[in-house]
């Protein structure tokens, strides 16, 4: 439990240093806005994504153990490598399946996808994916290696929520509201992820 209060509190104060410096940024200009679109534009976005409810993805991915959210960044990548754009035109490598395969390490380039595309939209991105990113894996660090059960149980809700709270900005891009009921597809890959996580409880047992 301390270990996660520790990792917390420097995420904290790393964000401080962030919005203190970066985020803050001029653009009164149009110069510099022009230059900042160029820079967003030359980095790449995209203009698809996958769309689900934030609660749903955080209730879907709290009862399949967590594995939900591989399901997820299929999805995501699926949509993103198809309408992704950037100035050279050069596509991203890799495909949806192997991308979601290595999720712990591209869940950062996605959320970068999302912030720049949120930015040049002029909507307000998410964190930044360092930011995210510890969340995300601090948490499920936390939920494995706590020695307490509250510690645990907190790290859990972090390695949920992160990809939810992402998610929950991503959603602002649209008009109108999505609706809460998750569709056959998501419940049906919730239920394959519930019984992969079980299956590694008990391999894990049983080693």
């Amino acid at each position: 439990m301390q270990r996660l209060l520790e990792m917390l509190g420097t995420l904290a104060v790393l964000y401080a240093v962030y919005a203190l410096s970066f985020k803050k940024w001029d653009y009164t200009s149009e110069e510099k806005r022009l230059e900042r679109r160029a820079v967003l534009k030359a980095k790449g976005m995209s203009n698809t994504f996958y769309f689900i409810h934030a609660r749903t993805l955080f209730v879907l991915n709290t009862l399949s153990g967590g594995l939900f959210v591989f399901y997820w960044l299929y999805r995501h990548w699926q949509a993103v490598l198809y309408g992704f754009k950037r100035t050279d035109g050069k596509a991203l490598p890799g495909g949806p399946l192997l991308r979601a395969a290595g999720g712990f390490f591209t869940f950062f380039q996605l959320n970068a996808i999302i912030c720049r595309t949120c930015e040049y939209m002029h909507h307000k991105a998410p964190l930044a994916p360092w930011a995210w990113g510890t969340l995300w894996l601090g948490g499920l660090a936390g939920a494995v290696a706590c020695p307490d059960w509250t510690g645990r149980i907190i790290g859990y809700l972090l390695f949920c929520g992160a990809p939810a709270a992402l998610q929950n900005r991503l959603n602002a891009l649209p008009k109108g509201t999505l609706p809460a009921a998750p569709k056959r597809a998501e419940i049906l890959a919730a239920a394959a992820a519930l019984l992969a996580a079980l299956a590694l409880a008990a391999l894990g047992r049983a080693v």
